[in-house]
C-alpha cells in the first residue's frame, strides 16, 4: 500500500511538472510586470510590459538560460545599450492622423503602447499562449481622446524539433483614420539580438528568400546567424502571404523585420502574422547556405498554409 501511494506522489509531481506554463511576476531585470513562459521548468520567453516599460514585447531565452533579444532598459527602466527601443520581437510604427505624427517606434515625445488588459496567459501540453490588448495613444488628444489603434496581440510559444517557436498575430483596429508611415528602418515588426552581437557584427550573417531581395511583395522569410556568449544562434523570420510587407529590412548587429505603409481606416481592422523560430546553430554557417535556405523555405512553406 505504502509503494502504491509514493509511486501515486510520484507520478503527482511529474505530472504537475510537465507541460507549459505561464507565470505572472514583477519583472526580475527592470521596471513593469512579466509572464514568464515555461516549458517544464525551462524558461523559453517573457513577456514584458508595464508601468515603466515604453513598449510591451517578447524575450527569447537560449537552452542554458541565457537572454537571446535585446532588453534595452537597466534595472531602473533607463535605457542602455545601442538603440535601446529596439527590445525582443516588437512591433512599432511612425503613425500619422489629425492628432499629428506620433513616433510609436522610438516612443518619444509622450506617445505610448500600454496594455489595457491580459486576456488569456496558460499553458497546454505543447505550448502556451498569451492574448493581451494593448492600446496605441497619442502624445496629442481630440474630443478628450488619445487613442489611435487598439491592438489584439496573441503570442503562441512551443518547442518543436529543439527550436522555440513563437507565433505572433497583431489584430490593429483603428479609432481614428490614420497612415501607417515612418520608413524601412524606424517601423515595421522586428526581431532585435542581444546588444551583446552589436560589438560582434563581423560574426553575424542574413539569408533572405528571394535571395538577396528586400524590396517587393514576394518577401518570404529572414534568417539571422547571431553570436551569444560562446554558441551561434538563429532566428528566422516568416512573413505569411497575407501580410502588406513592401520591404525588408536588416541590420548587422541583430535586428530584422518587415515593413510598409498603409493608409488604416476607422473601424476597419488590420491583422499581421508572423512566425518566428530560434535555436542554436546545429555547425558553421558557411559552406552550409544551401541547405539552410532549404529548411527555411520547408518552415515557410509550414506557415504559409
Amino acid at each position: 500500500m505504502r509503494t502504491a501511494v509514493s509511486l501515486w506522489l510520484l507520478l503527482h509531481v511529474v505530472a504537475c511538472q510537465a507541460g507549459w506554463k505561464v507565470v505572472p511576476a514583477d519583472n526580475p531585470d527592470g521596471p513593469g510586470k512579466v509572464l514568464d513562459v515555461r516549458d517544464s521548468d525551462r524558461l523559453v520567453a517573457r513577456f514584458v510590459y508595464g508601468e515603466g516599460q515604453i513598449k510591451p514585447y517578447l524575450h527569447v531565452f537560449g537552452e542554458n538560460g541565457e537572454l537571446l533579444t535585446n532588453a534595452g532598459a537597466d534595472k531602473n527602466g533607463k535605457g542602455t545599450g545601442t538603440f535601446p527601443h529596439h527590445r525582443g520581437i516588437f512591433i512599432g510604427w511612425k503613425v500619422e492622423s489629425e492628432l499629428g505624427t506620433n513616433d510609436l517606434w522610438h516612443m518619444t515625445r509622450g506617445c505610448k503602447m500600454e496594455v489595457a488588459t491580459v486576456e488569456q496567459a496558460a499553458g497546454g501540453s505543447d505550448s502556451a499562449k498569451i492574448v493581451a490588448t494593448i492600446l496605441w495613444k497619442s502624445a496629442q488628444s481630440t474630443n478628450r481622446s488619445d487613442l489611435l489603434i487598439t491592438e489584439r496581440r496573441e503570442l503562441t510559444v512551443s518547442r518543436p524539433a529543439n527550436q522555440i517557436q513563437v507565433d505572433a498575430t497583431f489584430t490593429l483596429a483603428p479609432a481614428r483614420n490614420l497612415r501607417f508611415a515612418g520608413d524601412l528602418q524606424h517601423s515595421g515588426v522586428h526581431f532585435r539580438a542581444s546588444n551583446e552581437v552589436h560589438a560582434r557584427q563581423s560574426e553575424t550573417s542574413y539569408l533572405t528568400s528571394p535571395e538577396g531581395k528586400v524590396k517587393g511583395n514576394d518577401l518570404k522569410w529572414c534568417r539571422l546567424s547571431f553570436p551569444i556568449g560562446a554558441n551561434l544562434y538563429s532566428a528566422l523570420q516568416l512573413n505569411h502571404p497575407a501580410n502588406p510587407v513592401e520591404e525588408l529590412s536588416t541590420r548587422k548587429y541583430g535586428r530584422f523585420g518587415y515593413f510598409f505603409k498603409k493608409d488604416l481606416t476607422k473601424g476597419k481592422s488590420l491583422t499581421l502574422k508572423y512566425r518566428f523560430l530560434m535555436g542554436k546553430e546545429s555547425g558553421p554557417v558557411s559552406g552550409r547556405a544551401e541547405t539552410l535556405a532549404g529548411e527555411a523555405n520547408a518552415a515557410y512553406a509550414a506557415f504559409a498554409k
